[in-house]
């Protein structure tokens, strides 16, 4: 197999992989998240995930002086692509920790799903939690 190949291959599975881990954080996300801080929970899972990257570039870094590959000497280079595929797999191993349920269900609490009437005085305490648009009964 030619290394142009390879190198394409490995990147369109790379990039699949990274597209599908995402796909039950953001679902999960927009379920569990309260009404308002949907913005701040996103976020958070943005900020998390920038650690990941800088940790994995150093980490990554570190093979690549433990194998010996340089930017002239590419022998071992096999060996740490080969390691990143199979490390990139670990998240797949983790989609039973997400619950079974309908996803057409609501997991928040029926509190937080009850919604105000045009007619009810919004206090001042709760203000950032008010809709931008009253509905009409």
């Amino acid at each position: 197999m030619p290394d142009y190949f390879f190198v394409v291959i490995d990147e369109a599975v790379s990039r699949m992989i990274g597209h599908i881990k995402w796909m039950p954080f953001l679902v999960l996300s927009s379920k569990l998240s309260p009404s308002g801080i949907e913005g701040t929970f996103f976020a958070l899972i943005m900020s998390i995930d920038h650690i990941g990257l800088l940790s994995s570039a150093w980490s990554g870094g570190l093979v690549l002086h433990m194998l010996n590959v340089t930017r002239t000497q590419f022998d071992n280079l096999w060996i740490t692509i080969i390691i990143r595929s199979m490390l990139r797999l670990i998240p797949i191993g983790f989609l039973f920790l997400i619950p079974r349920s309908d996803p057409n269900l609501s997991i928040l609490p029926s509190e937080m799903l009850r919604t105000k009437r045009v007619n009810d005085v919004l206090e001042p305490e709760n203000i950032e939690m008010a809709t931008l648009i009253l509905a009409s009964d």
